[in-house]
């Protein structure tokens, strides 16, 4: 399990993304690969020297107000999320205006009748289900790649990522949301926290279990800090948001459990296919999106919204306090890195949820 505890040399933030596109590079092979790494290692470089330090913005008269509300707590929500447990950075001290309204573009794909998807190898991160592009023309190119491979492709802009310690990450402008009104707030102390438990704990290949333990905390924890820092309005504004997630996300997953059992049964693929078109036309009409919802979509929300039993088991059983259950999650360390080792998808988080219910039960039996 890579948590990111080990020291590491002091070097600069440039040359620390210089000395990561090289690593990139010599760990991966072919001109995609290398191609790729390039982009990252300078779409990261110019994100550290575009930063500003957020004390500076919040004094210079030329801030907007609400903009500087926002910066304003975000020293709070560190802070808040330390207390809990979370691991102690220096990401979040800067902050980048960008030129566009995604950190990066993400692009992810599935087989026609299958919601498991492809996954791209990483010598850090280990297998991942996604691919993110900092130009939008480089992943739409990617895209219509996978495309031509005959796969479900999605392709999603995400306001923010983690480098997993080893950048300090700055806040970026994407994270502040200008859509969502008296709900910024709550959605940037989710965004900042959510972010922070990657940088705290991190399973290499196992993006299921990362997304979710990131948002099961996150979700967990920015209620408490509303309660003491924000307006009621913004309170408000913040359950109302996410009473309608919570029912958006109920209903995607009813549609892939729906797909799920479809994809694995015995009917012919011409059947598969018309009656995924149907469901998948149903759920378009009920949303009305304007991005189109396929396999890749569905898998992308399942992700981030997989099934948090073994999460709420094991805080249940340390009785409520994050640092029993951060120190829980750091003992299972060694424990699930053997049987992890060729699992992935559904498998891999049947075991997961497995590992953490007998933590949870081995932690009530010592009480």
């Amino acid at each position: 399990m890579p948590l990111r505890s080990a020291r590491r040399p002091a070097l600069s933030p440039m040359s620390r993304a210089f000395a990561c596109a090289v690593l990139l590079c010599l760990s991966l092979t072919g001109c995609f690969s290398v191609n790729y790494a390039l982009q990252a290692g300078a779409g990261e470089f110019t994100l550290l020297t575009s930063a500003r330090p957020i004390d500076d913005l919040i004094d210079r008269p030329g801030t907007p107000a609400r903009l500087q509300r926002l910066l304003a707590s975000v020293a709070s929500v560190k802070a808040y999320g330390e207390s809990m447990g979370l691991k102690p950075t220096e990401s979040y001290q800067r902050y980048t205006q960008l030129d566009r309204p995604a950190a990066v573009w993400v692009v992810s794909a599935c087989p026609e009748l299958s919601l498991e998807p492809r996954l791209f190898d990483f010598p850090i991160a280990g297998a991942v289900p996604y691919l993110g592009w900092f130009e939008l023309r480089a992943a739409r190119d990617f895209a219509r790649s996978l495309e031509a491979q005959h796969l479900d492709v999605s392709l999603r802009g995400a306001p923010a990522y983690s480098t997993l310690g080893w950048f300090n990450d700055p806040l970026l402008s994407s994270m502040i949301e200008p859509a969502v009104g008296e709900a910024a707030l709550g959605l940037l102390v989710k965004t900042i926290l959510h972010e922070s438990v990657h940088a705290t704990i991190y399973v290499a290949g196992q993006s299921s279990f990362n997304e979710g333990l990131a948002e099961f905390v996150a979700g967990k924890l920015t209620p408490g800090y509303l309660a003491q820092h924000a307006s009621s309005r913004e309170a408000r504004a913040w359950a109302s948001l996410q009473e309608r997630s919570a029912a958006l996300e109920k209903q995607l997953h009813a549609v892939s459990a729906r797909l799920d059992a479809l994809y694995l049964s015995a009917a012919p693929d011409a059947e598969k296919r018309a009656r995924k078109q149907a469901e998948l036309s149903a759920l378009q009409a009920q949303l009305h999106w304007r991005r189109p919802v396929n396999n890749a979509v569905l898998a992308g929300y399942r992700t981030y919204s997989t099934d948090r039993r073994g999460f709420s088991e094991l805080l249940d059983a340390c009785g409520g306090d994050w640092h029993c259950f951060f120190d829980s999650l750091r003992a299972l360390d060694r424990a699930w890195r053997g049987p992890l080792r060729d699992l992935s998808g559904a498998a891999a988080d049947a075991k997961i949820d497995a590992m953490l219910l007998e933590k949870a039960r081995e932690l009530r039996a010592h009480r």
